[in-house]
């Protein structure tokens, strides 16, 4: 049994003083007044913040590895990675490349998670982003692999994995968007708008029947303007629809940043990184989805200039996100319980509840990443 106490516990969206956390067999037995127990192994927080583990559901490697890999060794560095900087969860995402390309990182991915391993973040499953995309909007992905959406398709690179998918960004203006996400939806698989170039109309058609998440908002998109709303009109109008940011204060404007939480509000807005391999190493060229990816200053981009993916981590995301004026706790939110509700995992994580798997993260008081912890095991 372990006991995380002496700071500020983060729960239901606000911090909590004067309790304990108590983690038996990798879940949260209970939460209790501060020093009621005294039989565990005690974490002293120093009086700094107690909060969930971070979930990334948009991301494609770490530390020269890359889910496109197709190798447990990749997705093992990339998990320990993640674990050193908050994320204790995550969703593998993949690039377009061939269907049989595809299908092996979903493969790879799917024996990962079968395996026992005491180290690195958990993979939740695999967030599909591509080959349905717009070849207008393509961002970093490889058009000569790219492929109208179709169930066939999507069947083809799923194989026997289609279990493990939780997440599909499509582009909806595309022949067969329709049928594949009502077939998409029909098996409990979230789908996102994304990679497009849709005008409002179509993009509310989209969200209307089922397209309920936007792949990393703002990129890759049409935009707001007054005469044509674009999709990212369309995504701030309707409600009841999630979204993604990457807060590395490059892919988007701080003012952009604090407009979308403001409109969406924090329980619709996930926090992800869309790192590739040159996260957690230094500036060069590295490969992402078969392109070269050139990063200086750790900004990616390919040659032309496009960016291509980020090298963030949640625990940047977090400071950055805290720099610009977005609270604190609103800022956890989209780290947590956010991400979790949006790719269906919200009843067992992304909150300190009893009976929730122990992923816990202890916060110094200047938001750096003092500690993790996987289903109770200490990562850092």
């Amino acid at each position: 049994m372990t006991i995380f106490g002496n700071g500020l516990i983060f729960l239901e969206g606000r911090f909590e003083d004067g309790l304990d956390l108590v983690v038996d067999n990798g879940r949260i037995a209970d939460i209790i007044p501060r020093g009621t127990r005294k039989d565990g192994d005690f974490v002293d927080a120093k009086g700094s913040y107690i909060v969930p583990g971070f979930i990334d559901i948009h991301i494609h490697g770490s530390v020269g590895c890359d889910v496109m890999d197709a190798r447990f060794d990749s997705l093992e560095r990339i998990a320990a990675f993640l674990a050193k900087n908050g994320t204790t969860s995550f969703l593998a995402t993949t690039m377009t490349l061939s269907a049989d390309a595809i299908r092996s990182s979903i493969r790879a991915a799917a024996d990962f998670m079968k395996r026992d391993r005491a180290a690195g973040a958990q993979c939740l499953g695999i967030h599909l982003e591509g080959p349905f995309l717009n070849p207008d909007a393509k961002g970093a992905h490889d058009a000569a692999y790219l492929a109208e959406p179709s169930v066939e398709g999507f069947n083809e690179i799923a194989g026997e994995d289609i279990d493990i998918i939780r997440l599909v960004t499509i582009a909806p203006e595309l022949p067969g968007a329709a049928e594949l996400t009502s077939y998409l939806r029909a098996r409990g698989i979230k789908v996102s708008i994304g990679h497009t170039r849709a005008d409002y109309d179509t993009a509310c058609r989209a969200i209307d029947l089922g397209m309920d998440h936007t792949c990393h908002f703002y990129n890759a998109m049409t935009p707001f303007r007054h005469r044509e709303p674009g999709v990212v009109g369309a995504v701030l109008d309707h409600g009841d629809n999630t979204i993604e940011l990457i807060s590395d204060l490059v892919h988007i404007h701080p003012a952009a940043l604090r407009l979308a939480v403001k409109l969406k509000g924090c329980s619709s807005c996930a926090l992800i990184t869309d790192a590739m391999a040159a996260a957690g190493l230094g500036d060069g060229i590295y490969s992402l989805g078969g392109l070269d990816v050139h990063v200086e200053k750790g900004v990616a981009r390919l040659k032309d200039g496009t960016l291509a993916g980020s090298t963030l981590t949640q625990g940047m995301a977090l400071k950055n996100m805290v720099g610009i004026g977005v609270p604190l706790e609103d800022t956890i939110t989209m780290l947590t319980s956010t991400p979790a509700s949006i790719i269906g995992v919200s009843a067992f994580k992304g909150y300190l509840k009893a009976g929730y798997d122990a992923d816990v993260v202890i916060l110094d008081r200047d938001l750096s990443v003092a500690s993790t912890y996987v289903k109770g095991i200490k990562q850092l």
